[in-house]
């Protein structure tokens, strides 16, 4: 019988499914190297947010496939995964509901400082500035796969402009396509949804800072890894732009010290735009169908490496 890896927290009927394809299902944390290489029998691994590299696939001989829980694979060395003969797969779409609506959460509670009125109730925290609507705004998003289209079809009822950026022509629901330039000046929220790779680390840097609008609100669901965050804290700072929500930043888990969670003009949460039970049942099921084609010797749907 076929082992398969799958974290602590996979819904039952994920679990169901692979069973019910002769598969034994084997559930840790997946915190620590240790949690996989003390299985070194695994054909698969479900995977959340733990790097996977050589020191871990080399001592797993029997591993055929990687299927990453979400969106994001940087987590995965792709190049280390095929020198090993080891399918890397995603979930594109799955989860996109889930994450576009924590978008446009962000969008209010960084907006409108709804986090910081509520800790006024109970905190002595001073003075909490006056935000801004998201109702007739422009708004940039940058990146528009299955995400960014989400967002764009969610602010339909708030009569945006939506500015769109992706390296392909698409339809805009609410708006245009539109340059980095376009997004970047004219934009009153901007909103990342793009995955991390080389081109895109630190994208957004003070250079890009200097150019957006005081009145700008930054949105990040994307990787912590796209901003430049000391730059990000500074123009928060100085009031360059006007605020942040952000559910990823470049070190996470976020370090209760992390000085974003001391400004007056961001709200954060802990990388959990993905988490719904919508979201888990869907992704985890499309995850699951991708290992189970990939140890049956069919072609995956969603292969991301060579």
């Amino acid at each position: 019988m076929k082992k398969v890896l799958v974290f602590e927290g996979m819904t039952q009927s994920v679990v169901t499914y692979l069973e019910s394809n002769h598969i034994e299902v084997i559930i840790n944390k997946q915190q620590e190297a240790s949690d996989f290489t003390s299985h070194p029998d695994i054909d698969g691994i479900i995977l959340m947010m733990h790097p996977v590299a050589e020191n871990i696939m080399s001592k797993l001989p029997k591993l055929k496939v990687i299927a990453r829980f979400g969106v994001g694979y940087d987590n995965v060395n792709l190049e280390d995964a095929s020198s090993h003969h080891i399918v890397v797969t995603n979930t594109p779409g799955a989860n996109a509901t889930a994450v576009a609506e924590t978008a446009v959460m962000h969008m209010l509670m960084a907006g409108r400082s709804f986090y910081q009125q509520r800790q006024s109730i109970t905190d002595n925290i001073g003075h909490v500035p006056v935000g801004q609507e998201i109702t007739g705004k422009t708004i940039g998003v940058i990146g528009f796969g299955a995400i960014g289209q989400k967002i764009d079809e969610l602010l339909t009822g708030f009569n945006v402009n939506v500015l769109a950026y992706a390296r392909h022509e698409k339809s805009v629901k609410n708006g245009r396509m539109a340059t980095l330039e376009d997004i970047y000046t004219k934009s009153d929220f901007i909103v990342l949804a793009l995955p991390s790779t080389p081109e895109t680390h630190h994208m957004i840097n003070a250079d890009v800072f200097e150019k957006m609008k005081t009145n700008a609100v930054l949105v990040n669901i994307a990787r912590g890894s796209v901003v430049d965050e000391q730059a990000l804290i500074t123009a928060l700072k100085s009031g360059k732009i006007a605020g942040a929500g952000l559910d990823v930043v470049e070190n996470e888990p976020i370090a209760n010290n992390n000085e974003l969670l001391t400004l007056p003009n961001v709200f954060v949460t802990p990388h959990v735009a993905a988490k719904s039970r919508e979201a888990f049942d869907s992704v985890g099921f499309v995850a699951a169908q991708e290992v189970v084609r990939v140890l049956n010797n069919d072609t995956p749907h969603f292969k991301v490496n060579d």
